[in-house]
């Protein structure tokens, strides 16, 4: 098809042109296309302008269809560079300012193209004026943009994005080192300069630095920027809104790039060499010092350093910045500089590092400047700052130091807001006009600003204010604070600074009450720390802190001396700590310095500042009580801790000025002689030396004690020598010759308490003691009741058999000494009675001075006491001997060996002895049947004490009797324990030497005593002896006396002791004389009260069989008497118990022999007959035979004859029909009864009816008459 080109208009050959490429579209432009093209071209010269202005109406119309967007571009890149002659400057200026609008195109291709075209303007030299500012713009976008690092799907975007940059930096590239583009580009490029651009950083700060080296060779002037602009607003412009820096953006964006530590080195070096350039540009006040002070950052970056030293180079450019700020003298400018930062922060954006960065540049504009600080400055850097970021923390707290170091006063008023502003969050209130951090995350700002006010300030500005200003708030602060680990290690650092300066300072503190609560807070912490890992834990720092608060006016007081003491103390030695365990180590090679060497140094410093403020004795003593407690430690790393703590602590306070004896010498000494025996020869040797300059009040000794070597490795060989050559012996004589007598017994007392078996040597302890004690000898008199509990309590504490042997020693030495004492202090001791104690009252036994000494002190009577020759019955009731004074005697008594040592003691000896039989028994009674090994030994004790004591006597005989009667069988049975005694005294009546007057007369008015035990051996005694005529003929009186307190028992509540004084009456038949028939009576007339009172059944079969003895020696009795008797006894011929049965059938029948044929014993008779016939059919034989006795015997005194003519006829050995019998004597009854109506209708009826009723239960026939007249009578 042939186009039209003949048209006057050229509008409708470009709109024919047009519609015949628009049918094209959508493919690759054919032959005619690039006709039409070509055609095009050729009408350009005549027709541009209005060529122009049809493509840009194309372009507008068809912005959304890529593929013809791109053509038209095209078609203006070919009439670009076709270079018509009509193309005019004008012409061009108005094209570029066309193409404005499209460059905000979002396609990849429109992209390209309009690069292509703004490339081919280049080439035509068309982008020299200001209207290409912003294709320029344009370019230096595209290329600044970062690539998209992640791997999606749409990788072609990826790659036209990677195309367009990379043509848009080749444009870019030549239009920076165009001549004609140079003033063009310069001014632009300084836009770019923002560290959050850090992916074309590196190509702007190039670009930037090639072009002011290549202008600063030119014209004068030709670095210099025009501000006007600047200052009276922005350029609005397609790109976005821009604007040239000032001179104070300008240098803070390259000192942000200098300092950041996200950029690389050439960066670095680019940004620091652009500063140098325009050092003029910046200021006309910074000269060449500041040049020189450049090109020193530029050689120190050029070394190896960089990478490793970080910190320093951060410091170095703050440096400078603070430089840089005082040389420019004008404070406007500074000011404009601090606006810039506060702005810059505002926007939020940048790394942790340029914004630390910024916040100390803050602060150095805050000091150099002379206006007050606007409130909204420290809103804005809070509300800026990301509490997660430490570096941003640190760098806004570093900031605030800075800015207080210039305006001390104008900073803590903004930090007392800050804190205000804690406290308003801590309770709660909406802060609704600020969106500042958290609570916690304010405090921990708030403390870390005062850090650095604390550390940056001069000191001598610091002091006058630092209590009230600065310590007062960090503590208050904390009150209203979280307990979070990270401000209480916050809060240690401020206090310990803050501790510093005011101790360096000799500081009074005025506040007391604001010094205790910083102590109580610090205390609090340190026992959280410590239970932290020791690498991490701030319990080092804390200490620091508590000593500095102690070096401070006033003195600590007593109170909290001994709360910071026990909680370092308690942190240090019970820190978790890898080295506290020597499993496969030896003990000897464990270093001491495997605690924490920092803490322990640390520790030291509180024991010197609080011993430095107060060098006193007293203080001294409550330090080395505190570190006392650590000295017995199991873990030899704690022991050499606290011992070398303890000798730095003496050798201090020996080198202070006024030196005072120390008090409580005896408890120094006390915890040091046990490690003079410890394990470790360390620890020996350190402990000898202290303890003879402690006694000897010296520090000679202290000299040549622990060294800072010494505590990291062990002894050597001539100093382990010398430890291992440490004597007892010498201890001894130090401790006798310089501690005081009133110290002795504290002294042992420390010194027992250390004793440990796996840490010390407790045998050269304990010989110490005991050769302390000798030494004194009597002097220790008055002491002794405190050193027997202590060498007691060491006994059964200590299992050594080498060390027990030498603590009995010193108890036997100190028995020796004073008996008096020594004795009832061992029987009052609170430990319980074992073995130890039975070994030691044997050792006293096998000695025979000692049992001569220690026998009247437990008799509790005198050698030689005089025996007593008048009866005094009424004498006071003896006091009961405990168990322990017993047992002990018991013991003693088992182990004597000469009789000699008896001599004068025998009775009393006796006397006790058998006064406390019972006491075996009680115990046995009062424990479980198990018995343990102690309580079979005491009953052995008791039984072999005894013994021995009648074979020392030459009783040999009693020994053999009571074995054979089982004496010692019937004592340990609680119940039987009166049969015990019972076979003891038969044993023993035949010896009047045993039981001679003195004995008799002592143990007469225990009859009477309170105690039962004592009334129930005693009366059982007695009832033995008054059956024996010799002991009656040989004490006559005693026996007498004895009779008649006998009878009184007869009434004891004690049934045991009222079964023994009934046959004590018994036994008196036959130790009576025979010439006293009226005390027979009054027996009898006992015993028959005692028959009608007694309850207990032992009681009253004793009674009946000794009232069967009795009568046969009786020539008359009162008949009331017999009836009361026979009233008493026809109640019992029914017991339960057969042998009460059976001994009141035989009293019965002696009683028939007193009674006469009265009606009213002839009706008791009669009232008897059921039971005594019924008794025919008993099951022991002994009743049946009685009973037939009996039976015969009262047959005289039946009024029917048949019946009488019955029982007459009764044998003894008859075999009966029970049955047939007792129906006969039933009928004979009843038949009696309905003959007979007289007064003994009634006894008769009773008999029979019993007869009955044990025949029914018998299940026996009865033969009855049925008669209405029989029931009536029964």
């Amino acid at each position: 098809m042939e186009l039209k080109t003949d048209l006057s208009d050229p509008t409708h050959m470009f709109q024919e042109l047009y519609s015949q490429l628009n049918l094209l579209s959508d493919g690759i432009p054919s032959k005619q296309v690039q006709m039409v093209l070509s055609r095009l071209k050729d009408l350009g010269p005549e027709h541009l302008e209005k060529l122009l202005a049809f493509l840009f109406l194309k372009i507008e119309e068809n912005e959304e269809n890529e593929v013809i967007f791109c053509w038209l571009i095209e078609v203006l890149e070919d009439l670009v560079k076709s270079d018509l002659p009509s193309m005019i400057p004008s012409v061009m200026i108005d094209l570029q300012h066309a193409l404005w609008p499209c460059l905000p195109n979002p396609s990849y291709k429109v992209k390209e193209a309009m690069a292509k075209l703004i490339l081919s303007l280049g080439e035509g030299g068309y982008l020299c004026t200001d209207s290409a500012i912003v294709l320029i713009r344009f370019l230096i976008d595209e290329c600044v943009k970062p690539l998209d690092d992640s791997t999606s799907d749409v990788t072609k975007i990826n790659d036209e994005k990677k195309k367009l940059k990379n043509l848009c930096l080749e444009i870019l590239t030549d239009c920076v080192h165009n001549p004609c583009m140079a003033k063009l580009m310069w001014p632009m490029l300084l836009e770019y300069i923002a560290p959050d651009q850090y992916a074309s950083m590196s190509l702007i700060l190039s670009f930037v630095l090639y072009l002011a080296e290549k202008l600063q060779h030119e014209e004068q002037d030709a670095l210099d920027i025009n501000y006007s602009e600047c200052v009276l607003g922005t350029i609005i412009m397609p790109t976005g809104n821009r604007r040239t820096p000032t001179p104070q953006f300008l240098l803070l964006q390259l000192m942000v790039l200098s300092y950041s530590n996200n950029v690389s080195k050439n960066i670095r070096r680019s940004a620091l060499q652009i500063l140098s350039i325009l050092h003029h540009q910046i200021n006309k006040h910074l000269g060449k010092g500041w040049v020189l002070k450049i090109e020193t950052l530029l050689n120190y970056l050029e070394g190896d350093g960089i990478s490793c030293c970080q910190k320093f180079w951060e410091e170095k450019i703050l440096l400078f910045l603070d430089y840089t700020l005082q040389c420019i003298t004008k404070q406007k400018w500074i000011f404009h500089f601090l606006e810039d930062v506060i702005s810059q922060l505002r926007l939020g954006q940048g790394s942790s590092s340029e914004k630390s960065f910024l916040y100390q540049s803050w602060g150095i504009a805050q000091k150099l400047v002379d206006y007050k600080s606007s409130e909204d400055h420290l809103w804005t850097c809070l509300e800026s700052i990301n509490c997660k970021e430490k570096e941003e923390c640190e760098g806004f707290a570093h900031g605030v130091g800075i800015w207080a170091s210039g305006h001390l006063h104008e900073a803590l008023d903004n930090l007392e807001r800050m804190g205000m502003l804690i406290e308003k969050l801590h309770y709660g209130k909406m802060l609704y006009y600020l969106e500042v951090p958290t609570c916690k995350e304010m405090t921990w700002l708030l403390f870390l600003s005062y850090q650095k006010v604390l550390l940056l300030v001069p000191k001598e500005q610091l002091l006058p204010i630092v209590e009230i200003e600065i310590v007062e708030k960090i503590v208050n602060c904390f009150n209203t604070s979280c307990p979070d680990v990270q401000i209480r290690r916050e809060f240690i650092q401020s206090l310990l600074i803050a501790g510093e300066i005011m101790a360096q300072g000799k500081r009074f503190f005025f506040k007391t009450h604001l010094r205790r609560a910083a102590t109580n807070h610090l205390l609090q912490i340190l026992a959280a720390e410590s239970k932290e890992d020791p690498d991490t834990s701030f319990c080092s720092d804390i200490m620091t802190a508590l000593s500095y608060l102690g070096e401070l006016y006033p003195p600590l007081n007593e109170e909290e001396i001994d709360l910071i003491l026990s909680s370092c103390l308690k942190c240090v030695f019970s820190m978790p700590s890898t080295n506290d365990s020597l499993k496969g180590k030896s003990p000897v090679k464990t270093p001491m310095k495997s605690l924490s060497q920092k803490t322990i140094e640390a520790l030291d410093n509180v024991i010197m500042t609080i011993l430095e403020s107060q060098p006193t004795p007293e203080i001294t003593l409550r330090i080395f009580k505190h570190l006392s407690k650590w000295l017995g430690s199991e873990k030899p790393v704690l022991r050499m801790g606290a011992m070398r703590l303890s000798q730095l602590l003496f050798s201090f306070y020996y080198t202070s000025e006024e030196v005072r004896i120390l008090p409580c010498l005896g408890f120094f000494a006390g915890a040091l002689v046990p490690r003079c025996f410890d394990q470790l020869p360390s620890i020996r040797h350190w402990a000898s030396n202290t303890i003879t300059s402690v006694l000897q009040g010296t520090q000679n000794n202290l000299i040549s004690g622990v060294t800072e070597k010494e505590g990291n490795k062990p002894l050597t060989d001539d100093i382990e020598v010398e430890a291992s050559n440490l004597m007892p012996v010498d201890i001894a004589k130090l401790i006798f010759n310089y501690l005081p007598l009133r110290e002795l017994l504290t002294f042992l007392y420390t010194a027992s308490d250390c004793i440990v078996d796996r840490v010390t040597c407790p045998q050269s302890i304990v010989s110490v003691l005991r050769m302390v004690v000798e030494f004194n000898g009597a002097r220790v008199k008055d002491e002794i009741p405190g050193l027997l509990t202590i060498l007691v309590e060491m006994l059964h504490s200590l299992k050594d058999e080498l060390v027990r042997k030498e603590l009995i020693a010193t108890i036997q030495q100190l028995t020796k000494l004073a008996p008096k004492i020594v004795v009832p202090c061992l029987l009052k001791n609170p430990l319980p009675y074992d073995k130890d104690i039975r070994e030691l009252w044997r050792l006293f036994g096998n000695d025979a001075c000692l049992a001569i000494l220690v026998l009247p002190v437990l008799l509790r009577c005198n050698m030689g006491q005089k025996k007593e020759t008048k009866l005094r019955l009424k004498s006071q009731d003896p006091i009961l001997p405990f168990a322990k004074e017993t047992q002990a005697l018991w013991e003693v008594t088992a182990a004597l060996e000469f009789k000699e040592t008896l001599e004068g003691l025998e009775d009393k000896l006796f006397i006790t002895y058998f006064l406390s039989l019972p006491q075996l028994s009680r115990v046995q009674a009062s424990e479980s049947e198990t018995q343990s090994p102690n309580e079979i030994a005491s009953y052995s004790s008791m039984e072999a004490g005894f013994k021995n004591f009648l074979e020392l006597q030459g009783f040999h005989s009693a020994v053999v009797q009571m074995e054979n009667t089982e004496v010692w069988k019937f004592l340990r049975n609680a119940q039987l324990v009166h049969i015990g005694v019972i076979h003891l005294c038969r044993s023993l009546v035949q010896f009047p030497e045993i039981l001679n007057h003195n004995v008799l007369h002592s143990l007469l008015p225990f009859l009477k005593s309170v105690e039962h035990e004592y009334r129930m051996v005693c009366t059982a005694l007695f009832s033995e002896l008054l059956g024996c005529q010799e002991m009656g003929e040989l004490e006559k009186n005693s026996m007498n006396a004895a009779l008649k307190l006998e009878i009184e028992r007869t009434k004891d509540i004690n049934p045991i002791i009222e079964f023994l004084a009934v046959r004590a009456l018994g036994n008196a038949l036959i130790g009576l004389p025979k010439e006293t028939p009226k005390r027979k009576k009054i027996i009898f007339k006992v015993l028959t009260e005692a028959l009608c009172q007694a309850c207990d059944p032992k009681v009253i079969e004793e009674t009946l069989i000794v009232l069967g003895k009795f009568i046969p020696f009786l020539k008359t009795l009162k008949g009331h008497t017999v009836l009361r008797l026979v009233l008493q006894i026809r109640a019992l011929l029914r017991d339960e118990i057969t042998t009460i049965r059976l001994a009141a059938v035989t009293l019965y029948g002696h009683l028939l022999s007193f009674v006469n044929k009265k009606p009213v014993f002839v009706d008791q008779v009669e009232k008897s007959l059921g039971s005594l016939l019924i008794l025919l059919k008993d099951n022991d034989p002994q009743v049946v035979k009685s009973s037939r006795i009996v039976l015969r015997d009262c047959s005289s005194f039946l009024r029917s004859e048949p019946l009488r003519a019955l029982l007459e006829n009764l044998q003894p050995e008859e075999e009966i029909n029970f049955p047939q019998f007792y129906g006969k004597v039933y009928s004979l009854l009843m038949n009696e009864c309905s003959e007979n109506e007289d007064e003994t209708l009634v006894s008769k009826a009773a008999s029979a009816a019993e007869i009955r009723c044990f025949m029914e239960q018998q299940k026996m026939k009865i033969s009855t008459t049925g008669s209405t007249k029989e029931f009536l009578h029964l």
